[in-house]
This record gives structure tokens, C-alpha cells and sequence, in this order.
């Protein structure tokens, strides 16, 4: 009787382990692949250059060579007008445009994808020209209009940071030159806000160091472009820069 329900119950055993094998192989043939968009934007562009916006459509590790469609959405900070550009195949997942950024300033580049039922739109910011020329055209590197209540620009407040790129993952000195006048500012209260894409804005207090010159302590966790926002404070005068820096 004892070897007859010990064999019972091991064919049961057995019974369960078959089943629980084929659920685990279920599951993981049922795991959906995902559709996977990498950019390919340069960081810095300069004006009036003809220049390749692209992006790498992959699709559980495959190369999307028939996707149903790619188009660049491109808008410059602060303008309501937006531009949709329809990319074309360049072979091997690629996918590209090419365009002329007339202006200097910060702008915003979506690649809107649509292959195998789904749909992915990653995001990138980058940098035309540089921040002196976006003053010229009449509004601040942050891509906001000079006339922007609160701050006053054409006051004769320059910022240019120390490096435009760092080590990802570590501390650094992050740093910048205030001139009022072509002169060192000194007694000013200095912040940078920094912030990478859509995600959370980190402010950070600056200490004087001297000669117009501020610095803090900051880590940029991630590798990629990050936007860095000084923010210079003295008496009734409030001033700001937005300029792009690279963590590698």
C-alpha cells in the first residue's frame, strides 16, 4: 500500500512539473517584442548647414525595414510652429531627413514611428547656432522672447559656463563667468537648473569664487544632453541663460 501511494503521488509530482514548464513557456512566448527608436540628432547644429536628422527603428532586436511611417517633428523653444518632416529609408532600420535650421536657438526634435501595430515618438533637444546668436535674433537662449516680464535683457549681463562637457555618473565642477558690462559681477546670488528632456528640474546654488566667477558641485547621472539654466540674481535684477552641455 505504501510503494503503491508513493508512486501515486510521484506521477502527480511529475504531473505538476510538466504543467508548471509548459505555463512558463507560455509566458514567455506570449512577451510581446517592443518597437524600439533610437536617435540619431546631433547635438550641436550649426545655421544655414545642411544637416541629417535619423533615427534606427528596431523591432525585437530586428531591423525595421518597412516601417509604416517616420516623421520628424521640429519646433524651435518659445514658437508655436511646428514642422513635420517625412523621412525615407535609408536601408538597414535608418531612417532620415535632412534640414536647414534657419535660426539660431534651442529646439526640439520628435520622431514619430509607426511600425508592427505600434507606436513610439522619443524625443531630443538640440542646440542651433549658439547662445550669442540667439540674442541676436531677438530672443533669449532658452528660446523665450527678450521682452519676457521680470527679466530684463539687453541689461549687460553676460554667463558663459566653465565646460560644456562632463563625465556622466560622477561629481563636477560646474561653472560660469558672470560680466555686467563687459566687468566681472561679483556679489550676485547665482543658481543653475538643470534638467535632461521631459524630466525632473534639479536647482542647484552657486557659490562665488571670485572675479565673476561661480561654481557648485553637480552630477549629470546620465549620459546625454542636458539643458543648464543660470539663473543670476542682484538687487531687481533677474537674468537667466539656458545653455546645452554633454555628460559622456
Amino acid at each position: 500500500m505504501k510503494r503503491r501511494f508513493a508512486l501515486v503521488l510521484t506521477t502527480m509530482l511529475f504531473g505538476w512539473m510538466i504543467m508548471a514548464a509548459c505555463s512558463n513557456n507560455n509566458e514567455q512566448a506570449e512577451t510581446p517584442a517592443m518597437l524600439e527608436v533610437k536617435m540619431d540628432v546631433p547635438d550641436h547644429i550649426d545655421v544655414d548647414k545642411p544637416t541629417k536628422l535619423a533615427c534606427v527603428v528596431t523591432y525585437g532586436g530586428e531591423n525595421v525595414d518597412d516601417a509604416s511611417e517616420v516623421k520628424f517633428e521640429v519646433w524651435k523653444h518659445g514658437d508655436g510652429d511646428r514642422q513635420m518632416l517625412e523621412a525615407k529609408h535609408d536601408g538597414n532600420g535608418r531612417y532620415s531627413v535632412t534640414k536647414t535650421f534657419k535660426e539660431a536657438g534651442t529646439y526640439s526634435v520628435v520622431a514619430h514611428v509607426t511600425a508592427r501595430d505600434m507606436h513610439n515618438m522619443p524625443k531630443q533637444d538640440v542646440v542651433v547656432g549658439n547662445p550669442e546668436q540667439a540674442a541676436a535674433e531677438g530672443v533669449s537662449s532658452d528660446g523665450q522672447a527678450n521682452k519676457e516680464e521680470g527679466h530684463h535683457h539687453g541689461s549687460g549681463v553676460s554667463m558663459s559656463l566653465s565646460s560644456h562637457s562632463f563625465e556622466a555618473g560622477k561629481p563636477v565642477a560646474l561653472g560660469v563667468r558672470v560680466t555686467k558690462d563687459g566687468k566681472p559681477m561679483t556679489d550676485a546670488t547665482v543658481r543653475f537648473e538643470i534638467w535632461q528632456a521631459d524630466n525632473k528640474h534639479e536647482f542647484i546654488d552657486a557659490k562665488e569664487k571670485g572675479n565673476g566667477e561661480y561654481e557648485a558641485a553637480a552630477t549629470f547621472a546620465n549620459q546625454g544632453t542636458y539643458s543648464v539654466k543660470v539663473h543670476v540674481e542682484a538687487g531687481a535684477l533677474h537674468e537667466h541663460q539656458v545653455e546645452q552641455v554633454t555628460a559622456n
